[in-house]
């Protein structure tokens, strides 16, 4: 597909495992047991220090929300509870930082200023978030061509979210505070395939600094999508490679549908003025409704409102990217700011049992012309007024083509409505730590961090242990480099083709089945592999050992006389087939490798993770034979 005049920028922001958190001492690390004790509070906007409020906040503030804190105590301390002031921050993340700039060309600034950024989501507790510029500027080349780095930041992490009901948020703190680089990139990129490689790339060379943490949610991608010269909107908390590739195309055709709505609607001659807040209660002409779903509301009290878009009709219902339309961004910013399960749009009715001359009814109270939409909320009167606000917001955008917001990323690819964009409001100095020099010390302490090219790294892996380039980058971009080879030195029998797919798929099929892999350490892999060279349990029950340590609150030791090799003697085993042999009817008759495949699967259902597959072929083969 050709992407024309699509530009992209990356905000790439990758955890560091540094000794202690970016500004306290506590250790960098995750808990699974979340029975501590929790705090409540409720986070409020403040004027910066020009007496201005970002919008951003505000509307994080005007939805009410309660904020629950889980507070481990190993992992935090008063710093984290914004009882404390910011302690000295963690070098080894600084110098982590400006080694990474200077791979990457970047120039390092002389004096590092620490800022405040308001979030007001709850995810900080002193409702901004702590970071500073380490650099501007540079470069890398990727597929021949070069992408521009605009600046590289150091921050501090955000706590870690763990449930939303209503209006009520929980958090852990012990991710917050943990050291996060955040690289940003100039917007030259070209295409979805084009990102996908430059994060890539960017996420191999924080890896090559033997820092980067490992794990589901360790990287967070937003992304800065603009189309044809037109305000870039902003997409946050993409996680995936394949995932960033999803919404950048989905951006890209809504984006695109967006202008096309824009000019129609120039075409039809509609000026901002025409969309006014003017919305009626049209409950009573729904008296005799046959309409299930708005019997149901207005018997609960509810009411029914209608407000007209001038010059919308046909426009509510375009589809801006695949299942999604201008009336469903209608009905996200209603639902972020009421509550508001949804609403109702003309270009969609006759349906949900409103019949057509309920319709006609409505267009006539709302003196509808031939091209005019309109839209129903059926709330109470005080979200009603906040809805159509929004409804009018949205439709006035649609005027200027792309609206000035920030958007979150579903699995899938498609995005939502999270907030307006921050303004400049946003930032502002933290007066809690002075200004860091770039010293001696520093300068040494990053020239002591060797960024090996990660091709290098990959081309000693398949040339010192056979195995293939695939797993070698697989190995490399989960982080398992010097794990592997420490393994690799001390394995006999098992081969390092083996030991590569069990680093690298093993984690990733459990991931993918829900399991926090957080708790795999590479002692518990170490020792994992070291068993099945010994010959203390099999290849095949590591899936299930995992997942049962994953599960329990038992040692991993334990687990492991579960899942040990019992002492079953060869003898039983040819028994037990040469039994299967006679209850299979019509065997003799059948081909070789059918008997073989027949014998080996009966055998192995029954002794699965007992014994050696090795053996249990040898027997098989000779059984034939």
């Amino acid at each position: 597909m050709n992407y024309k005049g699509l530009k992209v920028g990356l905000e790439i922001h990758f955890q560091l495992d540094t000794p202690r958190k970016l500004f306290c001492h506590c250790p960098v690390g995750l808990v699974t047991d979340l029975s501590g004790k929790r705090i409540i509070r409720r986070l409020r906007p403040t004027q910066s220090e020009l007496g201005q409020i970002d919008p951003a906040a505000y509307f994080e503030f005007q939805k009410g929300i309660v904020i629950e804190y889980i507070i481990p105590e190993k992992y935090v301390c008063l710093v984290e509870l914004d009882e404390e002031p910011p302690h000295e921050i963690c070098k080894e993340a600084l110098a982590a930082a400006i080694a990474i700039a200077n791979f990457l060309n970047s120039k390092v600034v002389d004096e590092f200023h620490v800022m405040r950024k308001v979030v007001i989501d709850g995810s900080n507790t002193t409702g901004f978030q702590r970071t500073l510029l380490v650099s501007l500027g540079g470069y890398i080349t990727v597929n021949g061509k070069k992408i521009g780095i605009q600046t590289i930041c150091l921050e501090e992490e955000a706590a870690r979210l763990i449930s939303r009901e209503d209006n009520k948020v929980v958090y852990c703190l012990d991710r917050l505070g943990i050291p996060l680089i955040e690289i940003a990139t100039a917007p030259d990129i070209t295409s979805p395939d084009e990102a996908v490689a430059v994060a890539e790339t960017l996420g191999r060379i924080v890896t090559a600094t033997g820092m980067r943490r490992r794990g589901i949610g360790t990287i967070r991608q937003d992304i800065n999508i603009s189309v044809m010269g037109d305000r870039p909107v902003e997409v946050k908390g993409v996680q995936k490679l394949q995932q960033l590739k999803k919404v950048i195309e989905f951006e890209y055709m809504r984006q695109l549908s967006l202008l096309e709505i824009r000019e129609e609607l120039k075409r039809r001659r509609i000026k901002s003025d025409d969309i006014k807040v003017d919305y009626h209660d049209i409950t009573d002409i729904f008296q005799d409704t046959t309409s299930k779903l708005i019997k149901k509301l207005v018997n609960k009290g509810l009411r029914v409102y209608a407000l007209k878009l001038p010059g919308f009709k046909g426009l509510l219902s375009k589809e801006t990217a695949p299942n999604y339309r201008l009336g469903k961004e209608m009905a996200e910013r209603v639902r972020f700011w009421t509550g508001i399960g949804g609403l109702i749009h003309s270009d969609e009715l006759p349906n949900y049992g409103i019949m057509a001359e309920d319709v006609d009814k409505i267009r006539e109270v709302l003196k509808c012309g031939d091209l005019d939409a309109f839209v129903l909320i059926i709330t109470d009167k005080h979200k009603a007024e906040i809805a159509m606000e929004k409804i009018v917001e949205r439709a006035k955008e649609a005027l200027e083509g792309i609206p000035k917001e920030t958007r979150g990323a579903k699995e899938d690819g498609t995005t939502f409505y999270m907030r307006p964009r921050p303004g400049m409001a946003r930032m502002y100095p933290e007066t809690d730590i002075p200004p860091i020099k770039l010293s001696p010390d520093l300068i040494n302490m990053a020239k002591s961090i060797k960024i090996v090219p990660p091709e290098e790294t990959v081309k000693a892996l398949i040339e010192k242990y056979g195995i293939s380039k695939e797993q070698a980058w697989n190995i490399y971009d989960s982080g398992f480099v010097e794990l592997f080879e420490k393994i690799a030195r001390k394995i006999k029998k098992i081969k390092a083709t083996y030991l590569a797919t069990l680093l690298t798929d093993f984690p990733k099929l459990l991931e993918r089945e829900g399991f926090e892999i957080q708790k795999l350490s590479n002692e518990v892999i170490e020792k994992t592999v070291m068993h099945i060279d010994n010959g203390v349990i099999t290849k095949e029950v590591v899936l299930d050992l995992w997942k049962e340590f994953l599960q329990s609150q038992l040692p991993f030791e334990e687990l492991v006389k579960k899942y040990m090799v019992e002492s079953i003697s060869e003898d039983e085993i040819k028994n037990y087939a040469t039994s299967l042999i006679r209850g299979i009817e019509d065997f003799d008759k059948m081909p070789k490798e059918i008997k073989r495949k027949k014998l080996i699967g009966f055998i192995m259902s029954k002794y699965r993770g007992k014994v050696d597959p090795k053996v249990v072929v040898n027997i098989v083969d000779k059984l034939i034979s």
